[in-house]
């Protein structure tokens, strides 16, 4: 078994388990800030030990060399002595030269970096305000022909970065950039190759930075661009790639709208419906495709049906990250889905830490507690804390780090009334304060376990729910599990497509060394 240094403490890595999984089980936590743009935990740095090559995937070159990776793609080959990445190492200081709206919801920044800028096209950086909000934005300029760094940003309701982009921000103004970094770039060699660029929204950004790219490196191909939205209003740089189709006759820009209201001059239906309706054969074709996650993930699918070879499918990195979130949510067997995360939150309680000290004081008086300790009988106190620790930071971060039941189905057999869960939530409060939480972030967490009252709180047992399909409420049985989780006898990783057996009522899961008579 691998052990995992960090910052002075050592912790065993299980057979199969990443470093991110190692931290969550242990209620180690690392900074959360999408400070890579690929993964939503920053990077770590490795002082001591092997890196895999998988875990620096999409990393440049510099950050390689001086042991950095992705925690929730580190599958530790040997021990490994880990430290936090120096901020210095990440971020460069840049200027805001313009700032121009292109549609009421897309704003175009021009940044002027401190220092020089090696990128392509149709790569991202992640940009840094004062307040430390960072967000990843594709690049649309190209540097043999750019002199600033071009960025398009939508405004996302209740989004703190872009509503700062929009409200606050101006001209003159500094920020920080880390990057550039990704795949999604146009690569020489097949001149001749017909391109297909399919994009949503702001999704256009590192199109149009790599069909310039191409048209600059002499590609003769045809080359095809389809940018929808619901609404012409959706769309922008209409004039600019009109112009653009002027001046290379091997570029073919289109314009769809899938709203009811499709003026003259554009094309009816999604993006990629419209430019699989035209392009049937894709056989040889180069693909990429950026934007909303699912079009993505689904058009990524039909190109592949149509011919174009895998290798040839390009997709921007933040599609892959909202494909993890869809996956997990479509394994959910509960009615309701996870809130949105709240990173405010998150950060008032110290990006876990403050948590895990919580959590540790609040189960230690609920095992005390007569009115509360008879519903854990038969569970560790440490197991439940490691538990609802992971369930937090999947509510609060967004993050895949929850292998455990839903609040329903992990209740399901205790007869609790609104007293008791209002008695188990002011003791969760009077937690929180002990542990100076600030008031106005306890009412939050209060509310964020309101969310469940309707999935606890009841007169008699339910039974569970498993695949849709309700059982009863006691005894054991057996199933194939589809994703991994830890075996509550042993608390060795069970992989995913194993048969477990499943106490039905404690909701306990037995690997096959451990199953019960």
């Amino acid at each position: 078994m691998t052990k995992i240094n960090y910052q002075g403490k050592s912790y065993p890595c299980r057979e199969g388990e990443t470093v991110l999984q190692t931290f969550m089980r242990n209620c180690v936590t690392v900074p959360f800030s999408c400070g890579n743009g690929i993964c939503h935990v920053c990077l770590q740095r490795c002082e001591n030990g092997e890196v895999p090559e998988e875990a620096q995937k999409g990393l440049r070159d510099t950050l390689k060399e001086q042991g950095y990776f992705l925690p929730c793609k580190c599958l530790p080959v040997s021990d490994m002595k880990i430290e936090p990445p120096r901020q210095a190492d990440l971020y460069n200081r840049a200027v805001i030269y313009k700032k121009e709206f292109l549609a009421p919801d897309v704003c175009r920044l021009l940044i002027e970096p401190a220092t020089q800028l090696y990128y392509h096209a149709g790569q991202f950086i992640n940009l840094r305000n004062e307040n430390d909000d960072i967000r990843s934005y594709s690049l649309a300029s190209v540097p043999q022909e750019d002199y600033f760094l071009e960025i398009h940003v939508k405004r996302v309701p209740g989004g703190k970065m872009s509503n700062w982009i929009f409200d606050e921000l101006q001209e003159n103004d500094e920020v920080e950039i880390q990057g550039a970094t990704g795949n999604s770039y146009y690569v020489s060699g097949k001149q001749e190759q017909p391109i297909l660029l399919i994009g949503s929204g702001t999704g256009l950004s590192p199109l149009v930075g790599i069909a310039r790219d191409a048209l600059l490196s002499g590609h003769s191909g045809p080359i095809f661009l389809y940018h929808g939205s619901r609404t012409s209003q959706g769309l922008y740089l209409q004039d600019e790639l009109r112009q653009l189709a002027e001046k290379y006759e091997n570029f073919y820009p289109d314009f769809c709208v899938s709203g009811e209201n499709v003026p003259e001059g554009y094309q009816a239906g999604r993006a990629n419906d419209v430019a699989l309706t035209n392009h049937d054969n894709l056989k040889g074709w180069r693909v990429y495709l950026c934007g909303q996650p699912e079009m993505v993930k689904n058009t990524r699918n039909a190109v592949l049906n149509a011919g174009t070879n895998e290798n040839d499918v390009i997709t921007d990195p933040f599609w892959e990250m909202g494909d993890a979130v869809e996956k997990a949510r479509s394994k959910m067997t509960e009615r309701r889905n996870y809130p949105d995360p709240d990173p405010e939150l998150w950060e008032g309680l110290d990006e876990g830490r403050l948590l895990s000290k919580v959590l540790v004081d609040f189960y230690t008086r609920v095992y005390e507690d007569p009115l509360l300790s008879p519903y854990f009988t038969g569970v560790t106190k440490q197991r439940l804390i490691e538990k609802q620790y992971n369930f937090l930071c999947q509510v609060l971060t967004g993050q895949d780090v929850y292998f455990g039941e839903r609040p329903r189905n992990a209740h399901h057999w205790m007869v609790i009334s609104d007293e008791l869960f209002d008695y188990r939530a002011d003791l969760m409060k009077s937690c929180l304060r002990r542990a100076g939480v600030e008031e106005h972030l306890v009412r939050r967490f209060h509310a964020l376990e309101e969310i469940y009252r309707q999935d606890i709180v009841k007169d008699k047992a339910w039974n569970k729910i498993l695949f849709g399909k309700e059982v009863p409420v006691e005894g054991f049985e057996t199933m194939i599990i589809d994703d991994a989780t830890l075996c509550d006898s042993c608390e060795q990783e069970i992989q995913g497509g194993s048969k477990v057996q499943y106490h039905i009522r404690m909701g306990k899961v037995f690997c096959a060394s451990c199953q019960q008579e």
